[in-house]
């Protein structure tokens, strides 16, 4: 079993899934970290929903949580949570991540909004350790709206992995979801997370959702 986990974590690269900000915490959605004007804070679910994104033939969950902070420039994130849940004779462990989107174009006059990012995450099964490390392009929508923050988005990437013993893989992956804020700081997300690493005919796919609360700063 511990094999089937090892081969199967170094396909899945950082999980199928990482929000208002996160990245890199395997089982999780790789969340695109739109711009913003705050602190938030989220807590996820994730869970594989095809054959590829199964260990043993079981689907594992992930729960865990995230803190961001989202400026117009910038966006920060970190995370953390645990993976998998719910499959027989396997304990969840801890995983970690964080990383950074640097805001191209961002002009609330403009009906997409353009960034870089990138992120890293960490697990320890047993023995063994996998890093992941992506890299993307985030593309976010402006919806017009009253009151109600309607934020669609995607972000195809390369991902590395890189698991104990086995060589470094290097792979693409896309992710993309929805951010709806409401006025009184109270939101939520969905997401779908896609990835191809080492074998072609291997590509799990994941969902992803929760729900977050926006501390705003002020403007930056």
């Amino acid at each position: 079993m511990k094999t089937i986990v090892r081969i199967t974590l170094a396909v899945l690269a950082l999980g199928v899934f990482a929000s208002a900000t996160s990245a890199q915490t395997t089982g999780n959605v790789v969340w695109g970290a739109l711009p913003g004007n705050g602190v938030s804070v989220a807590f996820d679910w994730g869970m594989g929903i095809n054959d590829d994104a199964k260990i043993g033939g079981e689907s594992g969950m992930y729960f865990g949580g995230r803190l961001g902070y989202a400026m117009q420039m910038v966006t920060v994130y970190a995370a953390g949570g645990i993976f998998p849940i719910g499959i027989d004779g396997i304990d969840g462990e801890m995983t970690f991540g964080g990383g950074v989107g640097v805001h191209v174009i961002n002009k609330a006059e403009m009906p997409v909004s353009l960034s870089v990012q990138g992120g890293a995450g960490y697990v320890k099964f047993g023995d063994d350790t996998q890093l992941s490390v992506i890299g993307g392009a985030l593309v976010g929508i402006n919806v017009p709206s009253t009151g109600v923050a309607i934020k669609p988005w995607v972000m195809p990437r390369v991902h590395y992995v890189k698991i104990t013993d086995f060589d470094g893989e290097l792979g693409f992956g896309a992710s993309g979801g929805l951010a709806v804020d409401l006025p009184m700081g109270v939101g939520f997300h969905l997401g779908l997370d896609w990835i191809t690493i080492g074998d072609p005919s291997i590509k799990p796919l994941g969902v992803g959702a929760g729900v977050h609360y926006s501390f705003k700063t002020g403007g930056m």
